[in-house]
């Protein structure tokens, strides 16, 4: 019984995963890494029932190679297991992906493909919508939720175009 992590790469890949944890706060999560599994390998991070909870990774291989998310949080280059807000002056800032295993389940398997991560190119980028934060004691995971990035002057111009475009077309009709 537990939660597993199965490479399917060529490359030898490194795992931490994020957890429900109620002696930490305010953040109720907690991480844990680094988690080698080789080429093939199949590898036990979390033993016990895993069903109906939501669980958070996020994976690497020395080429570049990432398994990512919107869900943002420190990390150091050694093992760690600590609270999700808790960083150092040497850790980095990485995205975590988030999943939810369903009740009643007993084992949930995660598979890393080439095809399921992201290039080294593609970090906490323009391109996501929001960085998400994760609930605070008391919430449930229902309640995380997105948080606008802060908006440029260049950005918020346009919004006021287009509101100004539509408030015109709305009068036309």
């Amino acid at each position: 019984m537990g939660l597993f992590f199965r490479n399917n790469t060529n490359r030898t890949v490194y795992v931490a995963y994020g957890y429900l944890n109620f002696d930490c706060g305010p953040v109720t999560y907690a991480n844990r890494g680094w988690y080698r599994i080789d080429p093939g390998q199949t590898r036990l991070v979390r033993s016990g029932d895993v069903g109906g909870r939501t669980y958070y990774f996020y994976a690497e291989d020395a080429f570049g190679r990432r398994w990512s998310g919107a869900y943002f949080t420190d990390v150091p280059q050694q093992a760690f297991h600590w609270c999700w807000n808790t960083g150092c002056t040497t850790c980095r800032n990485v995205g975590f992906r988030r999943f939810k295993v369903g009740a009643p389940r007993n084992n949930y398997t995660i598979t890393l493909s080439a095809s399921t991560s992201r290039s080294k190119s593609r970090t906490k980028s323009k391109s996501d919508a929001g960085r998400v934060e994760l609930p605070t004691r008391g919430q449930t995971d229902q309640l995380v939720r997105k948080v606008r990035k802060a908006l440029s002057p260049k950005q918020r111009a346009l919004l006021e175009k287009r509101k100004r475009l539509r408030s015109r077309l709305k009068r036309k009709r």
